[in-house]
């Protein structure tokens, strides 16, 4: 047991790790005094953080700062953290080899660079780097062992039987702590220490970010989880729960994000005070990185101002709000960043319930709903780089999520992940397709049981994996999410329970647009930024001719208009001409998907069947993702787009029959769910309305089949009534 003056006990012994402090302590002494020799020395050689072998003897050699750089070369796979900072330090066209080979010695490299520039060494800014890169990034590190470790012993393994300590949750855990806090931490009033819990501390003082004791609001909280994490290290069957799997990784989430808000408010504070203009680059290193989970174009243009270039003073007025917009990506906010110096950098404002999306302004809060496209993305940026057994990590991301936060209260912390959308009970009871769907796909939940049975399936850096997992989420997944929040709203309108049915009509549309849009009307002007099925249409659009005059999709504007025809109709209680508003709305949601598998009909022709591109994976699974719609209204056309777009058997030929004739397949359906196919668009020479001159004009919305036929299926859905937000 380790004892820190700051109030916390370890469960196991990291003394020794603690140490690791002094080092960065004597380093900046020696710095400021000009021995520059001993402080190089004290880097690369260590001074006071002794090592151990195998049967807990102390061994002649010291743990060193510079080790500590190099650590993540090639052996941290499983710590989304680290793959996150490969991203974010590496140019869009490395492969993640090339970015690991680059970057992942990267806090020693600019640590061993200061080291030899004697301009900077009477600020000790090699030393602040330590802290900064090194130790920040190894204490980040040694949660995400904690948990893995903790995996493995779900799975079976026995740390106490293991003398080697190799899998050892419980320490992994004090092991992030001791780096966290740091040997020699005192308390206040001067809470003089040398690692991050000093660092928060500098953080909140400078932000007004204290409780009435003067502790850092960012280090009480990291406290108060890492004792949750004892409690949990403390059960007789530790690590044996799922519970505790689940709970483990929402405390790792957390206590990350609080650790990057110190980040965050040191940047600012090394942007605008120009006596720390020499920390802009290393706080830059430490935080900007990170952001390759969240907006693409955000986290580019950051990079460019940043970490491209040398940091110029008269871009902080273009920086401070695109790092703002990232607050909420990273799992914090604007008041728990607070105001810089009181008034020197005003507090900005966090979101409102009636926040646009896309130049949609919903009536009630669903913006954290919004939030799951960016575990999706995480996802994606994940299964670039190698990942261990099962993709375990981003399985957690799938299964557990992190951004999409519904509770915040400190122990019924709840988020909604991409597998409760999945396996939700609202597309089971209010979907209008709910039935076709299982009888198409033969089980429910079929989505997810492809997912879940791909990931684990250990492929390496296999792109056809990653582009069929991650097209299932964005195709399949969320689709039928959207038709239970549908159904839902029309039900909530119509019957008599107290609910309000504008929750389920916005989170319909905050699920359609997602967050990484931003707010301007028609979405983020880059198609990199977004995931759901507005971006797809938005893509589509530009493939099929389908924009309008602001360049955005055709389809994405006339749901616009629908969604506020929609707002207004249940501000007046008109749920006879909402119910047509839901079915026109669920039925043009369906148009990307069908754009999708025509588009990948064109690329996938002439491709063979043991082809490795990914097209093949992304075309299938959006044509599985709307056969049960198809095969309702048309089983030929269904049978159709099978044989050219459903790998069956070792004799499939990609497209046999060509792209128009899985174009023309789309056309009576086209007509049944009430949209003409002049919103499909052409592409490459094929048009989705060739078969037009042979039956004659296409409706193009106004028709009320669509709306019949949603009303049909709904009043044939029974009501059981809700017991939870978005279940």
């Amino acid at each position: 047991m380790a004892t820190f003056e700051v109030g916390i006990n370890t469960l196991t012994d990291v003394t020794a790790l603690s140490n690791i402090a002094l080092d960065v302590r004597d380093m900046a002494s020696n710095l400021k005094s000009g021995n520059l020799l001993v402080a190089q020395r004290i880097y690369t050689q260590g001074a006071n953080s002794a090592l151990y072998d195998v049967f807990g003897e102390e061994t002649l050699d010291k743990l060193t700062l510079k080790s500590m750089g190099q650590a993540g070369s090639g052996q941290w796979m499983d710590d989304p953290s680290f793959t996150f900072q490969m991203l974010g330090l590496s140019s869009v066209q490395d492969s993640a080899a090339e970015a690991i080979s680059k970057h992942s010695n990267y806090a020693d490299y600019y640590i061993s660079t200061l080291l030899n520039d004697q301009t900077t060494a009477d600020n000790a800014a090699a030393a602040q780097a330590t802290t900064i890169l090194t130790v920040h990034i190894n204490a980040i590190h040694k949660l995400w062992e904690g948990f893995i470790d903790c995996t493995m012993v779900q799975k079976g393994y026995n740390p106490e039987e293991d003398q080697t300590g190799k899998i050892d949750p419980k320490r992994k855990y004090d092991e992030f702590i001791a780096l966290y806090v740091g040997a020699g931490q005192v308390l206040g009033p001067t809470w003089e220490g040398y690692l991050l819990y000093a660092l928060a501390q500098a953080a909140s003082k400078k932000f007004d970010t204290v409780d009435e004791n003067g502790e850092s609001l960012v280090n009480k909280e990291i406290r108060g989880l890492y004792e949750w994490v004892q409690r949990i290290m403390s059960e007789e069957d530790y690590c044996k729960r799922d519970e505790s799997i689940s709970e483990l990784w929402t405390i790792n989430n957390r206590i990350i994000a609080k650790m990057n808000l110190s980040m965050m408010q040191m940047l600012i504070d090394s942007m605008h005070n120009e006596n720390h203009f020499y920390l802009v680059p290393i706080y830059a290193r430490a935080i900007i990185p990170q952001l390759s989970q969240c907006r693409t174009s955000i986290q580019r243009k950051l990079k460019s101002y940043l970490l491209d270039k040398e940091y110029e003073r008269d871009d902080f007025s273009r920086i401070l709000p695109l790092l703002q917009q990232s607050y909420d990506c990273l799992g914090f906010s604007c008041e728990q960043v607070g105001a810089y110096s009181s008034d020197k950098v005003a507090e900005c404002g966090d979101y409102t319930k009636n926040h646009p999306m896309a130049g949609f302004v919903p009536k009630v809060d669903v913006q954290t709903i919004s939030k799951v496209d960016l575990d999706m993305h995480a996802i994606r940026q994940l299964l670039k780089f190698p990942t261990g057994d099962d993709n375990i990590i981003p399985q957690m991301y799938y299964k557990h999520g992190r951004a999409a936060v519904i509770n915040e209260d400190k122990y019924a912390y709840d988020v909604q992940s991409l597998q409760e959308m999945a396996r939700s009970s609202i597309v089971e009871q209010w979907s209008p397709y709910y039935s076709d769907y299982v009888s198409y796909h033969g089980q429910e939940f079929y989505a997810d049981t492809v997912i879940m049975n791909e990931f684990k399936r250990n492929a390496g850096t296999d792109t056809q994996q990653d582009a069929l997992l991650l097209s299932w989420m964005q195709l399949g997944v969320v689709t039928e999410y959207l038709m239970g929040l549908l159904g839902s709203a029309d039900q909530m309108c119509e019957g008599s329970t107290d609910e309000d049915p504008t929750k389920w009509w916005d989170a319909f549309a905050a699920t359609y647009i997602g967050s990484l849009e931003g707010i301007d009307l028609g979405g983020s002007d880059q198609t990199i930024d977004g995931f759901m099925l507005w971006n797809v249409a938005n893509r589509r659009a530009v493939s099929f001719d389908t924009q309008n005059d602001d360049y955005y999709a055709d389809i994405n504007n006339e749901m616009l208009e629908l969604l506020f025809a929609g707002q207004a109709q249940l501000l007046r209680n008109d749920c006879n001409n909402f119910a047509k508003t839901v079915s026109r709305a669920l039925h043009l949601m369906v148009i990307p998907l069908i754009q999708s598998v025509i588009w990948y009909a064109i690329k996938n022709e002439g491709l063979i069947a043991s082809s490795n591109d990914d097209g093949l994976v992304i075309g299938e699974v959006a044509a599985k993702s709307v056969l049960p719609i198809v095969n309702k209204f048309d089983p030929n056309a269904a049978r159709i787009i099978e044989r050219n777009m459903v790998r069956s058997d070792d004799n499939f030929v990609p497209v046999v029959d060509g792209p128009q004739a899985v174009a023309n397949a789309f056309y009576l359906v086209l007509d049944e769910i009430g949209w003409g196919c002049d919103y499909v668009g052409h592409a490459d020479g094929v048009e989705a309305c060739q078969l037009e001159s042979a039956t004659g004009p296409r409706n193009n919305g106004s028709s009320k089949q669509g709306a019949v036929t949603i009303l049909a299926l709904l009043a044939n859905t029974i009501f059981w009534g809700y017991s939870a937000w978005l279940s």
